[in-house]
């Protein structure tokens, strides 16, 4: 009776639990077992592979919900791998006296405003500053200067307006130094747009101060050339200052007047100036948290210490979800010349419910696509900018908290915005002491000035050795692997062997067992020449016997059978009756030399 699929599969499978490298399932086959012991084996494998379905379940549930973690990797990062902060240098006074009045002057000069003196109309012009603060009190008097320049045809380029009232970076720097070198204060400081207006930049590299949307035809942004000469680039960026040592001899170093007749808008009831400390790709940006505000009062001297912390992020962490990593990387999101950051993403968020709200920006705020296809906010926009000012100051929180319903409602919702995963975080610490003439006769870098309305400071690292920190995940794919590997061995002996083992007997032994059906027509072919078991088992038909009957079929071992082999005399030595096949000895049962069988 020939064999059968099934029963290839069923040899198939005997001899894979036999040989099979996963611990004790040759027990659940072997034979002379007894039953019980196949059950007690049954069992104890059936809970081995629940135990280990179940570990590997949670242990792949735990590295898919993992978030990233940030440790420290070094607290000696050397400060010349720490780019220098960007300084913005803010006048508090937002509208020089003598500017204003020279703008009264040429408005009456050029519209016919003879029916208002320029006292008047100097007086009605310091309500532009409210464009900076977007305050309501002394409504009436805004509304009456917009009324004039309606009346008399007057139409303000407001941006350019705006920039020339303020103060300039030439009146209000007068020497500067950097990495112990007195530069000409124009060399290092731009005129840039900030969160407080127009001030004077140092180290702030990026490009553009507005939001770039040309794209190239390859779909990539459009890079911005370098607004100084000389200056390297850096995907439209240029390369940020560095310190190359600690101390207030390496760091910046600037002399400031700050011109106590020229007041007429202070934004602050004080004198002096206001200095931002930030990222020095980043738009200078409250909300974001990452921007560090001083004051230099005038006739002080401040000494402000540096620290910082960067964080360099493995690229395991680009594989998990941004809501779980809750940051972004430069290339997910490109806002300003192939760069992202926190701050730059809330204020195109800013931008746009503005945009949204009011139909207009402010003079200050980065644009989105060309300046002139966007409306400046005006005089009477003013309303409407100071409904919205405190929201848009606001961010929303990412989760309902208690106490927290009025910001849920009433505040400026970013859920895009993700700090960025790569950043450079600074810390700023303050000495100040009075500006004493004595001191500034005894400085190489001050000597020459008299004391009146100027003040001075210093930023500097305080330390060679900054900190470096790493956010990685806990568990990358290849401890993921290890570690289900190693339960699998404890609980069963599982490797990656086991796996190419199980292919090798379901694949190439159950097609070359097949095969072997096939080609014998089903069922076992003759034995050439005869041959029997030693120990009395009748012999093997002989070549042309056909198939075995079904009680000599069962009278031989299993292994004979379905090996499908033809056993022939040729197989045993020349000078001996036995032959070994196995673990089975077979004795010959052809003709002698003088012609009787054995």
């Amino acid at each position: 009776m020939g064999r059968s699929k099934r029963d290839v599969l069923t040899e198939v499978v005997a001899d894979y639990m036999e040989h099979t490298s996963l611990h004790g399932y040759r027990y659940l086959t072997e034979p002379g077992r007894h039953w019980f012991e196949r059950l007690v084996w049954l069992v104890v494998h059936t809970l081995a592979t629940v135990g280990v379905v179940i570990q590997v379940q949670n242990m792949y549930q735990e590295y898919r919900n993992q978030a990233p973690i940030t440790t420290v990797q070094s607290s000696h990062y050397h400060v010349s791998l720490v780019p220098f902060p960007a300084v913005a240098v803010c006048d508090i006074n937002k509208m020089r006296k003598s500017r204003v009045q020279a703008l009264a002057a040429r408005l009456i000069r050029d519209h016919g405003m003879g029916g208002i003196s320029q006292e008047e109309l100097t007086g009605l012009l310091r309500y532009l500053g409210r464009l900076y603060d977007h305050r309501r009190e002394g409504e009436e008097n805004a509304i009456r200067l917009q009324t004039l320049f309606v009346e008399y045809n007057v139409t303000l380029d407001y941006r350019g307006t705006m920039q020339s009232l303020g103060t300039q970076c030439d009146d209000l720097l007068l020497a500067c130094k950097w990495a112990g070198k007195t530069r000409p204060c124009l060399e290092l400081f731009n005129m840039r747009k900030t969160m407080e207006g127009y001030c004077c930049t140092f180290n702030y590299v990026r490009g553009s101060d507005n939001f770039d949307t040309r794209l190239h035809a390859n779909g990539s942004i459009a890079t911005v050339k370098a607004e100084r000469p000389g200056e390297h680039e850096n995907n439209g960026n240029m390369e940020a200052e560095q310190s190359l040592a600690a101390g207030p001899m390496m760091g910046l170093s600037v002399l400031v007047n700050s011109n106590l007749s020229e007041y007429f808008y202070p934004l602050l009831p004080t004198t002096g100036i206001k200095l931002l400390v930030f990222n020095p790709h980043d738009y200078p940006d409250t909300a974001s948290g990452g921007l560090i505000e001083k004051l230099v009062m005038t006739k002080q001297e401040v000494f402000f210490t540096l620290s910082s912390v960067t964080t360099k992020t493995s690229d395991e962490v680009l594989d998990l979800p941004k809501a779980r990593r809750k940051c972004l990387f430069n290339n997910e999101k490109i806002l300003f010349a192939n760069f992202y950051s926190y701050s730059d993403c809330l204020m195109e968020c800013r931008v746009q419910s503005m945009q949204n709200l009011c139909g207009c920006l402010p003079f200050f705020n980065p644009v989105k696509g060309n300046e002139e296809d966007t409306r400046v906010c005006e005089i009477g926009d003013l309303r409407c900018l100071n409904k919205h000012t405190e929201m848009w100051q606001t961010l929303r929180p990412s989760e309902e908290l208690p106490g927290l319903e009025l910001e849920m409602t009433q505040s400026l919702e970013c859920s895009d915005c993700f700090p960025a995963c790569g950043d450079t975080v600074y810390h700023v610490e303050t000495t100040s002491m009075p500006l004493q003439q004595v001191l500034m006769d005894h400085s190489n870098f001050l000597k020459g000035f008299k004391v009146a309305n100027h003040s001075v400071f210093h930023m500097f690292f305080g330390q060679t050795s900054q900190t470096l920190m790493n956010k990685s995940v806990r568990m990358p794919w290849h401890e993921l692997l290890s570690n289900i590997g190693g339960i699998c061995g404890v609980f069963v002996g599982f490797s990656a062997m086991s796996v190419i083992e199980f292919l090798y007997f379901f694949t190439v032994r159950v097609c070359l067992g097949l095969a072997s059906v096939r080609r014998l027509g089903g069922g076992l072919g003759g034995l050439q020449g005869g041959a029997a078991l030693k120990g009395g088992n009748p012999p093997l038909a002989g070549r042309g016997a056909g198939p075995l009957a079904g009680a000599d079929q069962a009278r031989y071992p299993q292994e004979i059978l379905s090996a499908g082999l033809l056993l022939t005399p040729t197989t045993a030595p020349v000078d001996s009756n036995y032959f070994n096949w196995g673990r089975y000895t077979f004795q010959s049962h052809g003709r002698n030399r003088n012609g009787s069988r054995h």
